[in-house]
């Protein structure tokens, strides 16, 4: 029993190890891409402003102005 418990230790091993590596490199990805998309979306709110042309727009003003 002692053999066969070595080697599908090794085994068990092996096979988690690689499964450690590839999702700490998923991680790091992840985060990675997280950092990115955040700080163009921070940058790129400020630039956002209604359509003029947009025909709700016109609407939600003229029903606030009635208020």
């Amino acid at each position: 029993w002692k053999d066969l418990y070595g080697k599908a230790d090794r085994f068990d091993k092996e096979f988690c190890g690689g499964w450690n590596s590839e999702i700490d490199a998923l991680l790091t990805f992840a985060g990675l891409f997280s950092a990115v998309v955040t700080a163009f979306t921070v940058e790129s709110y400020k630039l956002l402003q209604p359509d003029p042309q947009d025909m709700t727009n016109q609407i939600l003003l003229n029903v606030s102005a009635q208020l």
